[in-house]
């Protein structure tokens, strides 16, 4: 099954869902241990996912490419093994997974009660919801540069956004624009569009590209022609594409900003 062939929900929705998720365990589990456990796996999956961000940086200073056992090994590494640190260190100071369970203080108050359940399962939900948003953000990023690639080539002239670009489209309009630079930094517009350019470029001989704004061949550093590169996206390889330091490196250049700007990808 597709996953576009799934019911779509709002994003509305799923966040209630979540939020009655965590309620239930908040209710069923403890109020501490379930707040603690939330913040350990939160903190996990960040560290986990800058990881992730950086890996391909990583891997090219170290050995001169991408290698998958530093971009993927690498950030799973550092997920398992900060998720049973951050764990030890939750339990030495709290005891929420185990051994001698703290218990919370019982309020006879019905209404007291009902604000502490709602205090405790709020904050596991935003964490969640957040690290959730920032999946389908980049996923959706990836996405977006896989179908335009498969436009240019051709081969999906007339196919509908798919529902990770669906999802990616709700997360925009749900959050504000400063919240995913700094969730999801490697998918900024403007990385997206000379990701986008690379894949073009791919299918291409090696020409000067020309800016249709200027009718002037692009400086070559935009890179857009480095063979590296021309390679990850003829071979489809388009999230460790969008992270390559190489793409960092040319952002830097105000001069590959501004000529960014002009590009109508």
């Amino acid at each position: 099954m597709s996953p576009d062939s799934i019911p779509q929900i709002s994003l509305g929705t799923a966040v209630l869902v979540v939020f009655a998720v965590c309620a239930g365990f908040v209710m069923l589990r403890g109020m501490t241990r379930m707040f603690i456990g939330t913040v350990v796996l939160a903190l996990s999956a960040w560290i986990g996912f800058s990881v992730w961000q950086n890996a391909p940086a990583l891997s090219f200073g170290w050995f001169g490419k991408p290698l998958a056992f530093v971009t993927t090994g690498l950030p799973v590494a550092a997920f398992v093994g900060s998720f049973f640190l951050i764990r030890k260190i939750a339990k030495l100071v709290a005891s929420p997974f185990g051994g001698k369970q703290v218990d919370e203080k019982k309020s006879s108050n019905p209404i007291v009660r009902l604000v502490y359940l709602f205090l405790f399962a709020l904050v596991p939900t935003v964490l969640i919801c957040l690290i959730g948003a920032t999946f389908i953000h980049h996923t959706g990023s990836i996405a977006e540069i896989r179908a335009f690639s498969e436009k240019k080539s051709g081969s999906g002239e007339s196919a509908p956004a798919g529902l990770s670009q669906n999802l990616k489209r709700s997360v925009e309009n749900a959050l504000p624009q400063s919240w995913l630079r700094f969730l999801d930094p490697l998918a900024d517009p403007s990385r997206l569009t000379l990701a986008k350019a690379i894949t073009v470029r791919s299918g291409s001989p090696v020409d000067p590209a020309i800016d249709p704004a200027t009718g002037r061949p692009i400086p070559r550093a935009i890179i857009v022609d480095d063979p590296h590169l021309q390679k990850l996206a003829r071979e489809g390889k388009f999230g460790t594409l969008l992270r390559h330091p190489l793409l960092t490196k040319a952002l830097d250049d105000p001069k590959v900003q501004a000529l960014l700007k002009d590009l109508d990808l």
